[in-house]
């Protein structure tokens, strides 16, 4: 499996590559971007899955899927084409190809791709994290201070107040951030809402070095939840709970009309 998870994201990026010099973004109905990038990379991994895994479901964030109350099958894949359009469609290089799969509400395998910088992320349950090729270690504990990295979302101002000592940073993609959570260069990547096509390939990366993902009240995120695409609820920390549990108290997050 996580052989073919790498040659996947692999070729995917490849695909997403020779789009990335002439790709045209639209606005989709939630205002963010797409592109006809974003729909052929889906279309490629969506039928490299069919014929490798016919008996397992898929949830793609552009062609949607995803599982049914009638229609529940063992494992679930989600995929993100390109996680990080606007990167992508301005050519920043902070974009990659996501690929996850769970099974009983858990991941099982996964990996997160970025083709331009050539970084490659995979794990699989019970077999370690590798960046790269090269082992990740598990997570350490870390003090905050004004050095600190923590990744998070550029548009967090208009949803929540952080009152964080160190050093933000935004790439502009959510599994970007979940991923470099693992490498254990930051003490956390901050998400808001996310969907499981954003989280569940770099999120299996992230369990094996011992990290997850939490709630500010400290409970974990229930990926189950999200099978059929729902947005998390509030802000999402991910990596090791230690960590992610000092910056819990920094944070006021702005209450939002409901719908």
């Amino acid at each position: 499996m996580i052989d073919f998870i790498e040659k996947t994201l692999k070729d995917a990026g490849a695909l997403a590559l020779s789009f990335m010099n002439n790709a045209i973004g639209e606005q989709k109905q939630d205002r963010s971007l797409v592109s006809e990038a974003d729909l052929e990379v889906e279309r490629f991994i969506i039928s490299r899955l069919k014929t490798s895994f016919p008996n397992d479901n898929v949830i793609g964030e552009e062609l949607g899927g995803g599982e049914t109350q009638s229609s529940r099958r063992s494992r679930l894949w989600a995929i993100d084409p390109i996680d990080g359009t606007n990167p992508f469609l301005n050519g920043l290089p902070t974009w990659g190809v996501s690929v996850g799969v769970m099974e009983d509400g858990k991941p099982i395998a996964g990996g997160f791709h970025m083709p331009v910088v050539d970084e490659m992320f995979l794990a699989l349950k019970g077999k370690g994290a590798t960046r790269n090729g090269k082992a990740l270690p598990n997570l350490q504990d870390m003090e905050i201070n004004n050095q600190t990295v923590m990744l998070g979302p550029s548009s967090r101002k208009r949803f929540y107040k952080l009152d964080y000592p160190g050093k933000s940073i935004a790439y502009g993609s959510a599994s970007a951030h979940v991923a470099y959570a693992a490498t254990g260069g930051v003490i956390a990547a901050l998400v808001d809402r996310p969907q499981i096509w954003d989280i569940l390939g770099p999120l299996a990366v992230l369990q094996e070095v011992g990290g997850g993902a939490y709630h500010p009240d400290g409970h974990s995120l229930d990926l189950q939840k999200l099978v059929n695409g729902e947005k998390a609820e509030g802000p999402v920390f991910f990596g090791l709970k230690e960590n992610a549990g000092k910056i819990f108290p920094l944070i006021e997050v702005y209450p939002r009309p409901k719908p």
